[in-house]
């Protein structure tokens, strides 16, 4: 079956959901109009059931016309703001022959789309609107840019985005009357089975447009950039996803706890990119495309399919220029990126404070040492704790998880908890020599942040946590080192 024709199929079943919606209203009404002419207990005990079900199922009807989210989402760009930006797209737009959209957002996901604002079914367009991932444009080359729009914008010649828009007010309308058919009993159940059958066959039929519209999409993004942009794009949108998730949980949220967020997020994402290291580890995801499990109700190929399907076609070269970075179309740049990630900062996060990368880092791992020497320290001071460790107590400041065999004896105990004892301390020592300024957590986009202590206690510190954490323990050094750096008070 050609696309045009699985298209249709989408539409009218789409337009069969309204009339099978009113079909069991309907079915409903009859029924109680029957059961009232013969027994009012009986349409009472009818009406339980069939008036929520029907509302729910009014109600989503009424929801496929509406529109949803007229807010547009991001940081809105306009030609004044951007001219660079919307020249390239206002090209692109020509050159597969379509008109640009009415506008553009940047936004804080690893992802680039276009939707239209429809009305009459999809039959008259009010507005179409394009949103690019500020991360793509911080991580893509120039002509990896070019093949992502030139494939958004391919959705709009084939009128590919006001099916989009159908098929997912339609998606969202049969959810809606699924989910208002949880109620219990057997009628209900019934009715909620109907609804499930026809949209599994409604998901399926409109997921087969939408992957055959991907990969013509795909096919226009190559004549447009040429075919190695338009496959590596591809490649560089899964790793600047997995990279991007990486930067957020350790990075971007490191002082979260502390109260802070970086001031530069987009200079520290390109950061991360740019490490040699990590470089290493982003071109060997970009190489090493991840196995996919993909269903019927998939709306996009899986990316390996797509590549394969590209690099199947007769190939394209690319244009000069291409490796320029995307981020050269942006004026200033990376205040542009900066404000797009924290365009739709929730509560929480826009009243945390701003700070440079260098005292984020550090303010956000002196707070999680802190905060575990707290814990493990119950209101007393580190000095307390290092004459319970004298005292024979050390398994005191343990992880509670390390439990020694219950056969072993007192000295195989002992050295059953010396690692854990050992990490706990030097976490201690560590929230006590960065309070009493002469140690710092120093920012890395190569690995976790260093621990920098000013000498001459930085030399001394490993073997006197050693020795305060041994078997047979001994905490003078460790003691020594604390007070001549100011972190616990001169012996009386």
């Amino acid at each position: 079956m050609k696309t045009s024709w699985r298209a249709l199929v989408a539409v009218l079943l789409l337009a069969g959901f309204p009339v099978l919606v009113l079909l069991v209203v309907g079915g409903f009404a009859a029924a109680e109009y029957y059961a009232f002419q013969h027994s009012g207990l009986l349409a009472i005990k009818l009406g339980i059931v069939a008036v929520p079900v029907s509302f729910a199922l009014l109600k989503a009807l009424f929801a496929i016309e509406r529109t949803r989210g007229d807010d547009l989402p991001g940081l809105p760009v306009t030609p004044a703001d951007q001219p660079g930006l919307w020249a390239l797209v206002r090209e692109l737009a020509d050159t597969v022959g379509t008109r640009p959209p009415d506008a553009i957002s940047l936004i804080a996901d690893v992802n680039a789309g276009v939707r239209e604002r429809t009305g009459w079914l999809g039959l008259r367009v009010r507005r179409r609107e394009m949103f690019i991932g500020a991360q793509l444009l911080a991580g893509l080359r120039h002509d990896q840019l070019r093949a992502l729009l030139g494939h958004e914008l391919a959705h709009y010649t084939n009128r590919d985005t006001r099916l989009a828009g159908l098929t997912y007010r339609g998606r969202r309308s049969i959810e809606k009357a699924l989910t208002g058919l949880d109620g219990d009993g057997w009628f209900a159940g019934l009715v909620r089975k109907l609804f499930v059958l026809y949209a599994k066959l409604y998901f399926a039929v409109s997921a087969s447009v939408c992957r055959r519209q991907e990969l013509a999409a795909d096919a226009a993004a190559a004549r447009i950039a040429g075919t190695e942009a338009a496959t590596s794009a591809l490649r560089e949108v899964d790793a600047l996803d997995v990279a991007w998730k990486f930067y957020v949980d350790h990075y971007l949220l490191v002082g979260w706890h502390a109260g802070y967020l970086p001031d530069r997020p987009a200079a520290g994402f390109r950061a991360l990119l740019a490490d040699a290291e990590r470089a290493e580890q982003i071109d060997r995801l970009r190489r090493e495309l991840p196995e996919e499990e993909t269903s019927r109700y998939d709306t996009h190929p899986a990316t390996p399919e797509r590549v394969a399907a590209l690099e199947a076609l007769p190939a394209v070269p690319g244009s000069p220029g291409g490796e320029r970075p995307a981020s050269d179309v942006l004026r200033d740049a990376d205040a542009t990126l900066d404000s797009a990630l924290f365009a739709d900062l929730n509560a929480e996060a826009a009243a945390k404070r701003r700070t440079d990368w260098d005292s984020l880092v550090d303010l956000g791992f002196r707070h999680a040492a802190t905060k575990v020497a707290t814990a493990f320290l119950k209101g007393r001071t580190l000095e307390d704790a290092l004459t319970r460790i004298d005292e024979g107590h050390a398994s005191e400041f343990a992880d509670p998880e390390c439990r020694p065999p219950a056969t072993a004896g007192p000295r195989a105990r002992r050295e059953f908890v010396v690692a854990s004892v050992r990490e706990t301390l030097s976490t201690m020592v560590s929230a006590a020599l960065a309070e009493a300024g002469v140690a710092r957590w120093q920012l890395s986009w190569s690995g976790p942040a260093d621990l920098v202590v000013d000498e001459p206690y930085g030399t001394e510190l490993s073997a006197a946590l050693d020795a305060a954490a041994a078997a047979d323990p001994d905490t003078v050094p460790l003691r020594r080192l604390l007070t001549a750096a100011g972190a616990l008070p001169v012996p009386s």
